[in-house]
């Protein structure tokens, strides 16, 4: 899926995001993520240094919820899609040699790897809530 241009470019700008899991019988989990990255289209990887309960729902359940926000502006955007936990591969590596750029002496315990499904405009206004992009 393509990630529309203004949440793509405000994720960019290397933000924290409030990164959501839930546990197969709905209880909730959400943690500030900054260790992200694009990584082809639609598809978002985050690094694991310290995640326990992220992990784990992600692989009892799968399925997540981020968002990403400027306070200044107000601009916010909400995405949901589905996610697997990977300890080696393309994914994996890419994350961990962008890890190396700036601590080149550790390693991510692996990574989350999220496929997008859809994205909301979760600005106040009119168009909160809005779908603006579907796989």
């Amino acid at each position: 899926m393509e990630i529309p241009e203004k949440p793509r470019k405000l994720m960019e700008q290397r933000r924290t995001i409030a990164f959501a899991t839930c546990t197969t019988d709905g209880v909730p989990n959400v943690v500030p993520m900054l260790q992200y990255w694009w990584f082809g289209e639609g598809v978002l990887v985050v690094g694991d240094m310290f995640m326990k309960a992220t992990r784990e729902n992600v692989q009892q359940y799968g399925k997540v919820s981020f968002s990403v926000w400027d306070d200044t502006t107000g601009e916010a955007y909400k995405f949901r899609g589905t996610a697997t936990y990977e300890t080696a591969g393309a994914a994996y590596d890419m994350a961990n040699n962008r890890l190396h750029e700036k601590t080149p002496d550790k390693n991510f315990k692996g990574v989350v790897v999220v496929t997008v499904s859809e994205v909301y405009d979760a600005a106040r206004g009119q168009n909160a809530g809005r779908l603006i992009a579907k796989a």
